[in-house]
Order: structure tokens, then C-alpha cells, then sequence
């Protein structure tokens, strides 16, 4: 198929992420792409009120957390499945769609890959090129999409280009896949931390499309990744009462549903965190072009860029996690090789930190 190339991943194949700091001796974790802010008070204070609860089973159907995401998203709550991650679903979609051919951007989220070759399926991607950018052609994505196509994942904004799609341009993607049937699953997880969530979210056009599911997540928008909580959004309820029976009952323990239910009255601490990351994000862009690097312009939380000069695979990030900071190593990304980097965007003084590293290693390398 013209523009794309087929995936050899095998299955089984580990997959990194970034995050690790179990293992490795960090005092700044630029690879992660949470909120700067961190856990919201509210949902701490939520947590500290309800402990003596979670001695309790947790509620399998979820019902007040739905009913809260049903409020807040103005969608009925029997359109919403809440689930541990949004990655939980990512599995589970893949399990019960059981599609024989994909389609994917790339570079895009690797736990897609790695769901699709667990599975056996066929993957194409269409390729995003740096000389463009990384911004996706919709027009030519949709091409790619024909009636073979069983399953396209779609990342908005995308990860790890930090690119994101207008909501215009997702809705010709849907029709597309309408028109075609095939499944688009939308991946929202970053949207609400962009400055206008609106202008690029479909969340109010679920019920126009019967192909249609919505992953989002608290993970990023509420730096809640250990408490693993996700939710999807689909017209289809024979679909979603499928992957409800097709999981263990409990998944989604009391304290992520109490915490997301308080994190959703959090209105403040989203407008917050949006001024924060449009300053971070332009002094991060100006400053890492300053140093030499080729920098990927992002619309959220994170950004995408380039080592010309890198002489061995991996330099940058094992120079900068010597100095206890880590950086997210993007070569395991389809499309992407050794010295690209994703860093997250986080407080000034925070930036300011990863600056002076970068300057500092540079510095001792012209040296040498």
C-alpha cells in the first residue's frame, strides 16, 4: 500500500516507556508527560476522607464515577466504560475486535504496536516525516484507510510528536472509517491539557458515529499514572457490555474511582496547568534550539527533538541521567531513531534545570 510500511514486531517483543525510575538514579524525570502540577489537593484530600473505604470491594459497574464523567463530558453515562488505564482497554479492544489489519501513524504510541502483535495482526503505518514536521496529511491518511482496514488507533495530540489534530480534521477521519467500517479508536488521553480542548476533541460527536471509540485517561491531565484509571467513550453498547464481561469485575479499585470522581471538579487546576505548559513550552522550544538541537513544534505537554550531532546511540540520555536527570529516549518508537528525545514540560524551575544540564554536557563534549 502506497505510504506505508508493514510492521516485523514480534510478539512478545518489550516494549520501554518512560517513567522508570525504579531503576534508574533520578532527582528530575523529564520523561514522563504528566501534569506539571502534579496531583490535584482536592483528590489528595478525597483520598486521605475515604481510606477507611477501600477495606471495601470496589463497585464493578463504577456508577457514580460514570455518572460524573457523564456530567462532565455531557454524554449518557451508559455510552462510558471506566477501565484500569487507558491501556487496559487498548488490550482489550484489540482482544474482542480481533482485526486482521491496523493502521497507524508513525511515529505513534508503542503499546498500540504492542497490542496488535500480541494479536497477530497486520500492521501499516503511514509514515510522518521530519521535514514536514511530523504533521499528519489527513487527506492522505484517509486514503490509507479503505475497507480492508479493520482497526486504525489515532493518537490526538499525537505522542510522541506532541502534534495535534483539529477537531474538523478528526471528524473527515471518522467519516472516513464510517463510510469504510472500520474501527477508529481515538485516542484523547492528552486533550484536555491543550489550551482549547474543544477545538480538537469529538467527545460531543460520539453518537453520530457507530465506528467511533474515545479513550481518555486521569493519567496525564491529573498526574494520577499509579492510581490507573481510564475510561472510554462509544455509541456502541453491545460493544461496550462485551469488553465489561470480558475482564476481571474489580479492575478499577476505590480509591481511583473515589479520586476521579474529585479530580473532575478540578476546573482551576486545569487552567492553571495550561498557562503553565504555554510558558514551558516556549522557553523549552526557544532554548533547546538555542542549544543546537532540532526542536519539533508541540501543542501540549511535551516535546519532540533531535541530537544532529550525536556520535553514539543513546549519548544524550545516559550523559544526562549520570547528572540524575532522565530523558525519554524515543528510538524504540517506529519512524524514530537514535537521538530523538521527548522531555515533558514542567515548572520554570524545573525547565530551568534541564536547561543547564543539557548546556553543561555540551559544554565538557566540545571540550574533549
Amino acid at each position: 500500500m502506497s505510504g506505508q510500511q508493514i510492521s516485523s514486531l514480534g510478539p512478545g517483543m518489550p516494549v520501554r516507556h518512560g517513567g522508570d525510575i525504579y531503576r534508574n538514579p533520578v532527582r528530575h524525570d523529564f520523561s514522563i508527560n504528566l501534569n506539571p502540577l502534579g496531583m490535584p489537593e482536592g483528590v489528595k484530600r478525597k483520598l486521605l476522607e475515604t481510606v477507611e473505604d477501600w477495606a471495601c470491594y470496589p463497585d464493578p459497574e463504577c456508577e457514580d464515577l460514570r455518572a460524573a464523567l457523564s456530567a462532565f463530558h455531557k454524554v449518557p453515562a451508559d455510552r462510558i466504560l471506566c477501565s484500569n488505564g487507558a491501556a487496559d482497554l487498548i488490550y482489550q479492544l484489540v482482544r474482542t475486535l480481533k482485526p486482521r489489519h491496523a493502521l497507524l501513524l508513525s511515529p505513534g504510541f508503542a503499546e498500540y504496536e504492542q497490542a496488535l502483535s500480541l494479536s497477530g495482526c497486520e500492521i501499516s503505518y503511514v509514515r510522518l516525516c521530519p521535514e514536514t514536521g511530523f504533521i499528519t496529511d489527513i487527506s492522505r491518511f484517509c486514503e490509507q484507510i479503505t475497507p480492508e482496514t479493520d482497526l486504525v488507533f489515532f493518537c490526538n495530540p499525537n505522542n510522541p510528536t506532541g502534534h495535534a489534530v483539529p477537531k474538523h480534521q478528526m471528524l473527515q477521519i471518522a467519516e472516513r472509517c464510517q463510510k469504510t467500517g472500520t474501527w477508529l479508536i481515538l485516542d484523547e488521553c492528552f486533550c484536555d491539557l491543550l489550551e482549547n480542548p474543544e477545538a480538537f476533541s469529538v467527545v460531543s460527536e460520539t453518537e453520530r458515529f457507530s465506528r467511533l471509540f474515545i479513550l481518555r485517561a486521569f493519567t496525564k491531565t491529573y498526574a494520577m499514572a499509579g492510581l490507573r484509571l481510564g475510561y472510554g467513550i462509544c455509541a456502541d453498547r453491545d460493544l461496550l457490555r462485551t469488553l465489561s464481561f470480558g475482564r476481571q469485575p474489580w479492575s478499577i479499585s476505590v480509591p481511583a474511582q473515589e479520586a476521579g470522581c474529585a479530580a473532575l471538579g478540578e476546573a482551576a487546576y486545569l487552567n492553571e496547568a495550561r498557562g503553565i505548559l504555554k510558558t514551558g513550552r516556549t522557553y523549552l522550544s526557544r532554548e533547546l534550539r538555542r542549544l543546537g538541537f532540532v526542536v519539533y513544534d508541540s501543542d501540549i505537554n511535551f516535546i519532540l527533538f533531535y541530537d544532529q550531532e550525536e556520535s553514539r546511540p543513546l549519548f544524550l540520555y545516559e550523559a544526562c541521567l549520570k547528572q540524575g536527570v532522565l530523558l525519554r529516549d524515543c528510538s524504540n518508537f517506529t519512524g524514530l531513531s537514535h537521538g530523538y528525545y521527548r522531555v515533558c514540560v514542567s515548572r520554570q524551575e524545573e525547565n530551568r534545570v534541564l536547561i543547564h544540564t543539557l548546556e553543561q554536557i555540551l559544554a565538557e563534549t566540545r571540550k574533549r
